[in-house]
């Protein structure tokens, strides 16, 4: 029996639709960071990704609002979606500090968190590419363990960045902004974290 797929309105879908797109949101970032040219081309993009979510966000609100029976319990759905698109907010904001804030180059913990934030945004794709069947909850609540590491991993990194960025950096107002910038990043992988726990509350209610 499909688990996600009521008769009417397929809200798997718009899951996929939105990890794919939060995804392709880090992606963007990390190609930024990783060639840091055309920053206003690179951030544009981001901008119409994020756009993009907020879209697919209405979407499964505007269904979850036309639906009366759902096949998971409505807050979860909502969180589901809504914090999914709260990770690529919180990129798009990244991306955007980084052009208005003139950044010159990025230093090199943006380089690794960049490329870590991509990891669990992953992960959680492919857990939400397994709720269609609870035969694979095992795996599932794997893959969410597996992000939770990750969030950890994240918050080391973002905690180093900030100890080196106190002890190197002399300018205090570049302090500021690149303070904010890695703690932009730290916070959407703590939405990954939060993805997660409700992925897990999912399979826990319908084991």
């Amino acid at each position: 029996m499909r688990f996600l797929l009521p008769n009417q309105i397929n809200f798997l879908e718009y899951f996929e639709r939105a990890a794919d797109n939060v995804l392709a949101g880090a992606q963007a970032f990390q190609a930024m960071i990783a060639d840091y040219r055309d920053l206003e081309a690179k951030a544009a993009q981001i901008k119409s990704i994020e756009r993009e979510g907020d879209r697919i966000t209405h979407e499964t609100l505007d269904a979850l609002n036309k639906t009366f029976i759902t096949p998971i319990d409505r807050e979860d759905i909502h969180a589901l979606i809504s914090k999914l698109d709260d990770i690529l907010d919180l990129i798009d904001a990244a991306a955007h500090r980084l052009l208005g804030y003139r950044i010159a180059a990025p230093t090199p913990e943006l380089v690794v968190i960049s490329a870590q934030l991509v990891k669990p945004i992953e992960t959680l794709k492919s857990a939400l590419l397994l709720l269609d069947n609870m035969r694979h909850q095992r795996r599932i609540l794997e893959l969410c363990v597996e992000v939770n590491r990750l969030e950890n991993d994240a918050d080391v990194l973002h905690r180093d960045a900030i100890m080196r960025l106190f002890d190197e950096e002399k300018d205090p107002i570049q302090i500021i902004k690149l303070k904010e910038i890695y703690e932009n990043l730290e916070e959407a992988t703590d939405r990954c974290e939060d993805v997660a726990n409700v992925i897990e509350s999912v399979i826990l209610k319908n084991s």
